[in-house]
């Protein structure tokens, strides 16, 4: 075994990684965010020697000047001002680029752990969102604030009070408005996503929406629960915007007051009258950071929360064993104590299987249902984390595995097939580069080739939500090819003849027989007879126990011997009944 890297690895550390490449980045928006707001100071400085130097001198020479440099500066401050955008647009393609990937795979992983979570590609989205739009700027020019203050100050005290006193109000109103509707909104966005995944999965299931008259009770399901998020949103946003309309209305009331004071001091002949205009524009830029916070505050929540869901699905410093590389296994496979509980079950849905099959032998698995056979076909290719015990291929767990690389020596048919967006090609390659020869070669293994080639577009048809239609029988033996494609060593197969016919279920038994002249190991759920008969051994599980294993002769018969007892109690009612009526008819 040939370990890929050679320390272990935390599972926030993708996370952690691009918030400290983020921060980096802060560097250089610092910056450009400082120039920026440094060059807005350009217009009031120029209002002000418009007033005090040129109309007083009634100097062209200086007004040219003046217009000249205001006109540089501006260009410079609208430079800077792109390049910032720049960089945060760039910045957020990169973080969904790198995150969107392993937020689906963790995602994945979450979900077949059992783990409820709510992170989604949708907060990678979210937070991209977030750093390409206005709303971090309004938090970036937010800093300052205080800058611009002490502009005023120097111009005079009271103007500086005016503005400082201005500027606590309205950061006062910003965290009263986080306080009051960060819960709201959170519980928003939650339920906004939930209806939106239940109006997706509407559309997927179409077919059986219509046919069971299912989308006028679907649709009011649906619009009642919007009704409810915006039962929950609208106070949220109601009291956002009364806040948003409060702090425009509160800096226009500064900006009449530091006017008002402006004219007493130049009354007073303590203040020209281009410092007057020009301390009201710069309290306005300076306040400018706050109103548009609270008019983008619903962006910030929303990145706020998915920042809180990523966290969350990467786990805190949750340390990771590096993926290993290998050697592909023969198909030795060896369970230990294998016990699985679902979160929440009083009863583990299996419990302390055992069972060793050689490279080549074929078991079959019976049951009845929910006696966990479904439960153990995923458990046994990886889908599934054990509560305890191992699955090993080869010696190794399973777990231990990198996934794509243990998928190229499993085959797994699962009980409902599901075709991807894509061709059948594709589908038959696992949406892996589509090699003709390979994928011709596991269609005629499955004995599908030739059902295929009548298809439309044959290996070209595309399938899927928005595709053919194809019935559950030719869905099951196109997804038999694909569990076969590029002959895996393990081939597991659950209820592979469930949907189909009798030609279908020829090229089962024709494909299971291959499997075992290749000796290849094979795993079947089955319910018929028919498929056992190919079976080397048999399992049967019974209430998540091991009822029976063994080969299968041995373990068949003593089924039969087991059931020959349970129908003879079961006639003996009917004996009982018959005899007092055959009395009765002797006596008469």
């Amino acid at each position: 075994m040939i370990a890929r890297g050679e320390h272990t690895m935390v599972r926030e550390s993708l996370l952690a990684d691009c918030r400290s490449q983020l921060r980096r980045q802060g560097v250089t928006l610092g910056v450009f965010s400082l120039g920026a707001n440094l060059l807005l100071l350009v217009s009031s400085i120029y209002m002000l020697q418009v007033f005090d130097r040129v109309l007083s001198s009634g100097s062209l020479d200086t007004l040219a000047w003046l217009t000249v440099a205001a006109v540089f500066a501006t260009a410079v401050y609208g430079i800077l001002e792109f390049a910032r955008r720049r960089v945060l647009a760039l910045s957020g393609e990169w973080v969904e680029a790198r995150l969107a990937g392993p937020v689906i795979r963790a995602g994945i992983g979450a979900r077949l752990a059992g783990v409820k979570g709510e992170a989604s590609v949708a907060d990678v989205r979210d937070l991209r969102a977030f750093l390409g739009g206005d709303a971090i700027l309004a938090f970036l020019d937010a800093p300052f604030m205080p800058l611009f203050i002490l502009v005023i100050w120097l111009m005079h005290p009271l103007l500086g009070w005016v503005a400082l006193l201005g500027a606590i109000a309205l950061f006062l109103v910003a965290l009263l408005n986080d306080r009051v509707t960060r819960h709201r909104q959170e519980q928003a966005g939650s339920a906004q996503r939930q209806s939106q995944g239940a109006a997706q999965s509407y559309l997927e299931q179409a077919e059986t929406i219509r046919a069971l008259g299912m989308l006028g009770p679907a649709l009011r399901r649906w619009q009642l629960e919007q009704r409810r998020i915006a039962d929950v949103m609208r106070p949220a946003a109601a009291l956002t915007d009364s806040f948003v309309n409060f702090t425009k209305a509160l800096r226009l009331v500064l900006q009449i007051g530091i006017l008002g004071c402006g004219a007493w001091l130049v009354l007073q002949g303590e203040l020209t009258g281009g410092g007057m205009i020009a301390a009201s524009i710069i309290m306005s830029r300076a306040l400018s950071p706050v109103e548009r916070a609270l008019g983008a505050w619903r962006g910030f929540v929303s990145a706020r929360t998915a920042m809180g869901n990523l966290r969350s699905l990467f786990g805190d410093g949750e340390v990771l064993t590096p993926s290993l590389q290998l050697p592909p296994p023969q198909g030795h496979v060896l369970v230990e104590k294998l016990t699985y509980q679902p979160m929440g079950a009083r009863e583990p849905t299996l419990d302390a299987v055992d069972l060793e099959l050689q490279p080549g032998e074929a078991l079959g698995i019976i049951g009845p249902s929910g006696s966990g056979k479904s439960s153990f076909c995923r458990l046994l290719v990886g889908a599934w984390r054990p509560t305890a015990g191992h699955v090993r291929l080869d010696g190794a767990d399973v777990q231990s595995w990198d996934p794509d690389e243990l998928g190229l020596h499993v085959g797994y048919l699962p009980q409902e097939v599901v075709l991807f967006a894509g061709t059948i090609a594709e589908n038959i390659a696992r949406l892996g580069e589509v090699d003709d020869a390979r994928v011709i070669e596991a269609a005629r293994r499955a004995d599908v080739h030739e059902m295929i080639l009548r298809l439309p577009d044959g290996y070209n048809s595309r399938v899927g939500p928005q595709g053919l239609k194809l019935s559950g029988g030719q869905k099951q033996r196109i997804g038999l090819a694909r569990a076969l494609f590029g002959d895996p060593p393990l081939l597991v197969l659950d209820e592979p003849n469930a949907s189909l016919d009798g030609a279908g279920e020829q090229a089962l038994q024709t494909a299971i027989a291959g499997l075992r002249e290749r000796r290849r190991t094979v795993v079947v759920v089955a319910h018929q007879a028919n498929v056992l008969r190919s079976m080397d051994k048999i399992l049967v599980l019974k209430d998540g126990k091991v009822a029976a294993f063994g080969e299968r002769d041995r373990v068949l018969q003593s089924l039969i011997r087991r059931a020959q007892p349970q129908l003879a109690e079961a006639a003996a009612p009917h004996s009982a009944v018959a005899e007092p009526g055959r009395g009765a008819r002797g006596r008469e």
